[in-house]
């Protein structure tokens, strides 16, 4: 009789378990959340791997939605998420979505957020799509995926071995341009005309000198120079005034001489003519009278 009262509790807590971690499970994929949501698809042109269905959807950190299905897209190229979003989360043209890694497991959530700036333009499919579409960016793992995706393909694209015999060549002109006679003739001409180099350095130093030395004798110079200058305008400026005084009494002088060589004219032709003239009168009126 005890026996079977063990067995009976026995069965009653694995049951109790197994209802429990049934329950458990459900709970942690969302079974007793609201289900008043919006169904929503993103299509991911790069992997997807760490996105599992019953993932979150976040907005800024914000849990808005969960993962309901991750399938291969009908064009056979792209892979298309199916997400349950919240109908009282209000979306809009500037909503996009892009995958986020979370700690250092490696798991993925769909974190959306307001694209402002309108980089994101949203995408022309070749195939029916049965649900709205969310546009995708590229989050910071694929964009590092991408650019060193690029790199290994311009990588590949160069012509390696091309490459290295170009370095090779150049490097073999190199050492023959080094190792030939004018370059060792160059360089025995530099070192002969080294010290004729330094002489003209020291010419030049010297001739600096001088300059200065110059400079300030003509700065001690410039002073006495226009007070000589100066005095020798006003001496010129005197000289000017007298010259002309003596210009106007020279003036005056050949006036009078011009007048007396007029006389003297006059008194030779009245000498020559008729002498009488000086002794009589010019006229002879009243002499008879």
């Amino acid at each position: 009789m005890a026996l079977a009262a063990n067995k009976y509790r026995l069965g009653v807590f694995f049951t109790l378990s197994t209802l429990i971690f049934v329950v458990l499970i459900i709970w942690l994929t969302g079974g007793f959340r609201d289900r008043n949501e919006e169904t929503w698809v993103c299509y991911f042109a790069w992997s997807v791997q760490g996105l599992n269905e019953g993932s979150n959807v976040i907005y800024n950190g914000v849990p808005v939605g969960r993962i309901q299905s991750i399938n291969i897209a009908p064009d056979g190229r792209l892979v298309e998420v199916l997400m349950g979003i919240r109908s009282d989360f209000r979306m809009d043209s500037t909503i996009v979505a892009m995958m986020q890694i979370t700690g250092i497991t490696g798991l993925q959530v769909i974190n959306l957020s307001s694209d402002t700036s309108g980089s994101v333009k949203p995408p022309v499919y070749s195939f029916h799509v049965e649900y709205p579409v969310i546009p995708v960016a590229e989050g910071g793992f694929q964009a590092v995926s991408t650019m060193m995706t690029r790199v290994a393909e311009i990588i590949q694209e160069l012509d390696v071995q091309g490459v290295t015999d170009e370095a090779e060549t150049l490097l073999h002109n190199l050492n023959t341009i080094l190792d030939s006679d004018r370059v060792n003739t160059m360089v025995e001409a530099i070192l002969r005309n080294s010290d004729s180099l330094d002489e003209v350095l020291a010419t030049y130093n010297t001739l600096g000198i001088n300059l200065n030395r110059l400079t300030l004798q003509v700065e001690t110079m410039i002073p006495q120079l226009a007070t000589d200058v100066d005095s020798l305008g006003k001496a010129l400026s005197a000289m000017s005034i007298e010259m002309r005084i003596l210009v106007q009494n020279l003036d005056e002088v050949i006036a009078a001489g011009t007048e007396a060589l007029h006389s003297l004219s006059v008194f030779f032709d009245i000498m020559s003519n008729d002498p009488g003239q000086l002794i009589l009168p010019a006229t002879r009126e009243g002499v008879w009278r």
